[in-house]
């Protein structure tokens, strides 16, 4: 695995997206920069050890598997957007209609 970072330069994203492109997956990944425009400050050497040390390969999966639907909501979107029916969808392919409301 050095050997594969060290011969992308250590360039995280350009690795994760040739390996997402060839695997058909999608990858997502927290760095530095990523949660030091979340926190909206610089971390110090020590602060982003500390973090980066919480961050193992599945620590965000387990999280957004944790979090309800955020996984299955996405899932359901990309599989709309591909125009594959999805779980809401009829055999038809057309979404349920919507309930309107009854006049009094």
């Amino acid at each position: 695995m050095e050997a594969v970072v060290t011969a992308y330069g250590a360039d995280a994203y350009r690795l994760l997206t040739d390996l997402g492109d060839l695997l058909e997956a999608s990858i997502a990944y927290v760095d530095r920069p990523t949660v030091e425009a979340h926190l909206e400050r610089s971390l110090s050497d020590d602060e982003w050890s500390a973090v980066a040390a919480e961050f193992t390969a599945m620590a965000f999966d387990e999280h957004v598997g944790d979090a309800g639907t955020v996984r299955t909501d996405w899932i359901e979107d990309r599989v709309h957007r591909a125009g594959v029916l999805g779980r809401h969808l009829r055999a038809t392919g057309r979404s349920e209609p919507s309930r309107q409301p009854r006049q009094l």
